[in-house]
């Protein structure tokens, strides 16, 4: 089993671009191989056309791979930011997944402007307005959105309201002791 082990079908590598041999290490400015996952990494961030789960454990890079496969989504004018689910396990991890989110568009849109290139900076621009309202959250979260945005067709009564697990728990031992 691979570090991302996501996709059904196999993927066109003519499609993600060519990556170096090596890659400068972030501490030293040395040249260093690639991670032995480099080719799922690449899908992860060129596979632009296919949903994609990313299982894998901790500090392996899933965090890196998403920002940048928002990153590429946005700047290739694949899709807007309020188009895109970015889900995650904990409330911790998604708001350091919005905040590099956040960043990574920031830089993006400097290189841009420096470079004169405007669609991107316009896109990057449009991305950090719609980044507030975005579904990058934690799977409660994604579904709480989707019921409070579609109340009549999954039927909810009104004025349903979605505890946080100590009220739940307090409510539970209440009803139920």
């Amino acid at each position: 089993m691979s570090l991302f082990d996501f996709l059904d079908e196999p993927f066109d590598e003519t499609e993600t671009s060519n990556a170096a041999a090596t890659q400068p290490s972030k501490q030293t400015g040395d040249q260093r191989p690639p991670p032995p996952d480099q080719d799922q990494r690449e899908i992860v961030r060129d596979a632009l056309g296919t949903t994609l789960f990313v299982e894998a454990g901790a500090g392996s890079g899933k965090s890196t791979a998403l920002v940048g496969r928002v990153l590429q989504l946005v700047t290739t004018g694949t899709a807007e930011l309020r188009h895109v689910a970015a889900i995650t396990f904990t409330e911790k991890a998604a708001a350091e997944l919005r905040d590099r989110i956040r960043q990574e568009l920031e830089r993006t849109a400097e290189r841009a402007r420096q470079d004169g290139d405007s669609p991107i900076v316009e896109r990057c621009s449009d991305a950090i307005d719609q980044l507030d309202g975005a579904a990058i959250g934690t799977l409660h979260a994604f579904a709480q959105r989707l019921l409070a945005e579609n109340p009549i067709e999954v039927q909810l009564p009104p004025r349903v309201e979605i505890l946080d697990e100590v009220t739940s728990d307090v409510q539970f031992e209440q009803r139920w002791s």
